[in-house]
């Protein structure tokens, strides 16, 4: 008996580094241009807590809020688990974040330490150098889980 292995498009290496290059982009602020290419063009659903994303003008508006308001952010990737099925793959992802914020007139920042859990949808695409891009992407499939004596949002 021989068993055949069909391949897939997409590697778990290829996914992973995909996954780790989103959330570097999102730790240094990076340029808004250099972040487009990892959104699809058509299809986009983004839901963030404080609210949802269809287009790149919304991505525009919610990212430059947010990299205007968090600072010493870190994303560490704890987990991806990919269900691959021909150009397109469900991830679940759970990732620590850790951030900074100020709050006029506060005498300090504040930080938040904690595990999210999302879902996205990928596909593959010719838009970036890890040949993916981001179709949906739900940051709340689970409630946030804080580290202890950290700040919530």
């Amino acid at each position: 008996m021989s068993t055949t292995t069909l391949s897939s498009p997409m590697s778990t290496d290829q996914i992973n580094a995909f996954v780790a290059a989103w959330y570097r982009a999102l730790d240094f602020h990076l340029p808004i241009e250099e972040v487009y290419p990892y959104l699809a063009d058509e299809g986009l659903n983004i839901q963030f807590p404080d609210g949802d994303i269809r287009d790149f003008a919304s991505f525009k508006v919610w990212y430059d809020r947010v990299t205007n308001l968090f600072f010493d952010e870190n994303h560490n990737v704890v987990s991806v688990d990919a269900n691959v099925s021909g150009d397109t793959a469900v991830l679940d992802i759970v990732v620590a974040w850790q951030a900074s914020w100020w709050e006029p007139p506060a005498a300090k920042s504040k930080r938040t330490s904690m595990n999210a859990t999302q879902r996205w949808t990928v596909r593959t695409s010719n838009k970036n150098p890890y040949g993916l891009e981001i179709v949906t992407y739900n940051a709340t499939v689970k409630p946030f889980e804080y580290a202890p004596g950290f700040a919530q949002l």
